[in-house]
């Protein structure tokens, strides 16, 4: 009679889980990143306007 080879199959339930894994820390890292990124720019951000001594009349125009 021939040998037959009987082969376990591989688990797959462990690369699920560490699939699982590797997305939340994925999601957490670039949501907590985009959360910083806002905190840091409203705080670091300047207010852009004339100065006293300036006018609309002395900025500089140009026409195409």
């Amino acid at each position: 009679m021939a040998e037959i080879r009987i082969e376990k199959k591989k688990q797959i339930w462990p690369w699920i889980i560490v699939l699982i894994v590797v997305g939340v820390l994925a999601f957490l890292y670039f949501y907590g990143s985009a959360q910083n990124d806002d905190n840091d720019s409203e705080s670091s951000m300047e207010e852009i306007g004339l100065n006293s001594d300036q006018t609309a009349s002395n900025i500089p125009t140009f026409e195409i």
